[in-house]
């Protein structure tokens, strides 16, 4: 890599009090984004990691973060079982475009007998939560949640709208993977991720990981501003974003050996940005001879499945197959960006950018407001992932023939 970035960085390198790491000389305008955020006070616990055509290009984080911290990513957790669960697919293990019940026969409950792991991956199933009050235990112990999930009945018509899945998301299709193949969520990634690349994503923690996590820091500058509309809908009990988030609400829960050390998939996954960053490289091709999909796989998983008026957050969303795809709020690198990757709540921020060879990875602890988490836009992240792709492309531009003048 071509810069040294820090304090100490010596000749023809990026000098900075406030963070540190490597980059190749074509992100150096991404060196001096990430810089700026922390100068503005925006970030002092981040990290960042971009991949291009399998090799890592930048390795940056704040100063004083040491580099084999974790931390929990929140919903990109959905992101990684999502690619174990199209890998499989790919390799005959699993059939996503069977219906779930064929593997799991209690979930054919209340009429989702045809819904498929397909219909679940986009956010199509109408699942969104349960009816049945749930508690944190219930969460951490997952037999009470997938039991009520298969007992649920969907709340509209699976496969003609979308809204996010949140919780739901990792019961359903972690208790399929489980059933299909009698593994734990994380005994898969230790299968499909750790063992073959080496890095650092976990579900499910032991005590020795633990204390490397990295815990969140509330109430950090403000953000883009208090959604006061997703508030007053959090609130309201009836409404399909409480009965999403709140049933129960884990918030008071995520600091805690307890509940890093159990398995929720939709959201409890810890990693760190370079981990996140070597798994989506291997979406797009080899990364030290390791490929997780081939081209078929790629654009199938990529491809756009639902985009509108998410139905839980009332704000456009656009969902490939287990992804989040570009939308004017939660825009990755842009909406003029051909891009997949997934949002962990005011933490995370993963995606890819095939026609680039281009995978981007952002992580903080350090939250906005609490109130502010819901806010429309993700201002740092968006920032950093636009900085990202202009670099590459900037790159690979090709040179503008001279014009004019004498032969």
């Amino acid at each position: 890599m071509g810069t040294t970035v820090g304090p100490r960085a010596g000749r023809d390198s990026a000098h900075s009090e406030r963070i540190t790491g490597t980059s190749s000389d074509e992100f150096l305008p991404l060196v001096e984004e990430f810089d700026r955020i922390h100068e503005e006070g925006h970030d002092s616990n981040g990290e960042l990691c971009v991949y291009v055509d399998g090799e890592e290009r930048v390795s940056l984080r704040s100063r004083g973060r040491e580099p084999d911290r974790l931390q929990n990513v929140r919903s990109v957790s959905k992101a990684l079982l999502s690619i174990i669960t199209h890998a499989l697919h790919e390799r005959g293990v699993i059939d996503i475009d069977s219906p779930v019940a064929e593997v799991w026969p209690e979930f054919a409950a209340a009429g989702k007998g045809s819904i498929t792991l397909a219909t679940f991956l986009s956010h199509q199933a109408g699942l969104i939560g349960v009816d049945r009050r749930l508690s944190v235990d219930d969460v951490l112990e997952w037999d009470p949640a997938v039991e009520a999930l298969a007992a649920q009945r969907p709340y509209w018509e699976p496969g003609t709208d979308h809204g996010y899945h949140d919780l739901t998301f990792g019961w359903g299709v972690g208790e399929y993977l489980r059933r299909a193949t009698g593994k734990t969520v994380d005994e898969l990634f230790r299968e499909e991720f750790r063992e073959p690349l080496g890095v650092d994503v976990r579900i499910g923690i032991d005590a020795t990981d633990f204390a490397r996590v990295e815990p969140f820091q509330e109430a950090g500058p403000a953000g883009s501003g208090t959604a006061a509309d997703i508030i007053h809908l959090l609130g309201d009990k009836s409404s399909l974003l409480s009965r999403s988030q709140m049933n129960p609400n884990l918030l008071n829960a995520e600091k805690s050996l307890r509940y890093l050390s159990a398995e929720v998939p939709g959201c409890n996954a810890v990693s760190t940005a370079r981990s996140l960053a070597r798994v989506f490289a291997a979406t797009l091709g080899p990364v030290d001879g390791v490929r997780f999909w081939n081209a078929e796989t790629l654009q199938r998983a990529t491809r756009l499945q639902r985009r509108g008026t998410d139905r839980v957050f009332a704000r456009e969303r656009a969902y490939s197959l287990g992804f989040m795809l570009p939308d004017p709020n939660l825009t990755q690198a842009g909406v003029d960006v051909a891009s997949f990757g997934h949002y962990g709540q005011d933490c995370a921020l993963v995606f890819a950018v095939p026609e680039d060879g281009l995978v981007f990875a952002y992580t903080s602890t350090r939250l906005n407001n609490r109130l502010d988490q819901y806010a429309p836009t993700d201002e740092r992240s968006a920032r950093l992932g636009r900085t990202a792709v202009e670099s590459v492309r900037r790159l690979r531009r090709p040179v503008e023939p001279l014009t004019g003048g004498r032969a």
